[in-house]
């Protein structure tokens, strides 16, 4: 089975108004029917609230917001979300100095995804990049 590794594109797309909420549905579907391990990366709820913040949310409303994520995704599956721990963040600073145009958030996902043998399954193709850079020259 595959365990795959979602992020803060996929929180944004459960949104029934985003662009991409049928993928992120059709992700939901495959963790009901086991075709895949779902694991959301853990700094990804923090960047979300922080997104919705800056665009003017009051915790109040930021807080429905993750409580239906949370309802939305517990309808289909369990996820896993593994500890952000130092050795993440160590990596990720590696990952940012080696890699510039990755973003704070970007480089923990990334680091995540390496770290713990996840395949990516988000929409970030610079994420997406560098992890395939990586991995490839581990071999």
């Amino acid at each position: 089975m595959l365990k795959i590794l979602v992020e803060t594109g996929f929180l944004l797309a459960l949104n029934p108004r985003d662009k991409h909420h049928k993928w992120a549905l059709e992700i939901l579907e495959k963790s009901r029917r086991r075709e895949n391990i779902l694991h959301i990366s853990p700094i990804a709820p923090m960047e979300l609230s922080l997104i919705m913040k800056s665009r003017g949310y009051n915790d109040e409303s930021i807080l429905r917001v993750l409580n239906a994520i949370y309802s939305i995704i517990r309808r289909y599956a369990k996820p896993y979300s593994s500890l952000l721990e130092l050795e993440h963040i160590i990596y990720a600073t590696e990952l940012r100095i080696k890699y510039p145009e990755l973003t704070f958030f970007d480089s923990i996902h990334a680091s995540v995804a390496i770290l713990n043998k996840l395949v990516y399954h988000d929409l970030d193709k610079t994420i997406k990049k560098v992890i395939d850079l990586e991995l490839k020259s581990e071999e």
